[in-house]
């Protein structure tokens, strides 16, 4: 297929797509706008749509004119954040919200992907989803589309996803073998005394110096539980206690996030934390409660899938553009849909240069860079497809 010539136009749509989006950025579940924008560009190209799944959810589905056969999905995510933006873009989002994690770019790239299938549904065997994610920054959206009946109603035999990457080069595809990104809970601890007089220690039970104790002990959890071979990250990272200075308080409060590249160390890490803190507020004459609020598991590729990506990335992209990266520890909920389905999400660099992060009030990313993304795309839905 003459790849050159059948993206003529995608530089130009996939950039006055990404501009449109990133002015008018939403919150997740309030993506009622760029809900509608997915479902208006779905239409005009005559792709079915249903909205059924996930609240803003929106899942299109092309058909292929060589009959039944095997089926592949494709998914992005398209919520915002509550960010004030400062880039000073033309395009720039002024709603008080803002795309400063590329969902606006993974949304385009999917519409431009959809457009590109769609003219190609007459020589395609077989079934394409669509899949527009929301609320994948409160890592509610994926669970939503599920709990609605989106794997009972299609049953898609591989699935696919993508994240633009600001710290890889434009325009690299990076795929990895086995973990992407990593686990994403957080935790809270209380942990209680008998608060009193500053000035007579010894008539209460000090919490604060409890908390300092539990977060001192369980520094341990990673760098003498977990195998050096299998990277964890525990971090407190909010404390709160106490009314003025000369005041034991009766409680402190204790929030934070648990990352990890394994169902098992993920489990490890929450577990350990429980024990040790449980037994260091006891050796204080304290009490400790934890409780562990559930994000996305770790966002792991199957191997084979990946190898098969990455050969068909190599057939449209020259060979210094395709390889592994390291894994990165955020969180991502497409670890729902991998975890059900074979698939892959490999990372887009796009590096414009600049030095601002993801979720950053200046973050940007080159636009050129998208095109790759459809590329890939393109050549595995049409390898899985027909071959």
């Amino acid at each position: 297929m003459d790849f050159k010539k059948l993206l003529t136009e995608s530089n130009s749509n996939l950039s006055a797509h990404r501009r449109k989006l990133h002015s008018m950025p939403e919150l997740g579940f309030q993506e009622e706008k760029t809900s509608q924008y997915i479902q208006d560009e779905l239409t005009k190209l005559g792709i079915p749509i249903s909205t059924k799944y996930g609240k803003t959810g929106v899942v299109g589905v092309i058909k292929g004119g060589l009959g039944e056969g095997r089926s592949i999905m494709i998914r992005a995510d398209i919520d915002g954040l509550p960010i004030t933006e400062e880039t000073g873009l033309d395009f720039a989002s002024k709603n008080g919200a803002m795309h400063a994690c590329g969902h606006d770019g993974h949304i385009s790239i999917l519409l431009e992907t959809a457009r590109l299938l769609q003219s190609l549904k007459d020589s395609i065997k077989g079934e394409i989803i669509l899949c527009f994610q929301p609320a994948e920054e409160i890592v509610q959206g994926a669970l939503a589309m599920i709990d609605d009946g989106l794997f009972e109603d299609y049953h898609p035999e591989r699935v696919l996803g993508l994240h633009i990457w600001n710290q890889l080069p434009s325009g690299f595809v990076g795929v990895n073998d086995s973990a992407v990104f990593a686990s994403a809970d957080a935790f809270s601890l209380e942990v209680k005394g008998r608060g009193g007089h500053g000035a007579l220690p010894h008539l209460n039970i000090d919490p604060i110096v409890a908390a300092s104790h539990i977060i001192s002990n369980a520094q341990t959890i990673v760098s003498r539980e977990i195998s050096p071979q299998d990277p964890g990250v525990l971090t407190f990272g909010k404390i709160e206690s106490g009314f003025a200075p000369n005041i034991i308080p009766d409680s402190v409060s204790i929030e934070g996030t648990i990352r990890a590249y394994s169902q098992d160390v993920r489990e490890r890490i929450y577990s350990s934390l429980e024990r040790i803190s449980k037994l260091s507020a006891e050796s204080m004459r304290s009490t400790a409660s934890t409780e562990i609020m559930y994000g996305a598991g770790p966002v792991v590729n199957e191997q084979e899938v990946a190898s098969w990506v990455r050969d068909r990335a190599r057939e449209v992209l020259d060979d210094s553009l395709v390889g592994p990266t390291e894994p990165v520890s955020v969180g991502d909920d497409m670890a729902e849909f991998l975890q059900r389905i074979p698939g892959v999400y490999f990372l887009l660099g796009a590096s414009v240069g600049n030095k601002y992060p993801h979720h950053n009030t200046r973050f940007d990313f080159d636009e050129k860079a998208m095109i790759n993304g459809v590329k890939v795309f393109l050549s595995c839905t049409l390898d899985f497809l027909n071959n």
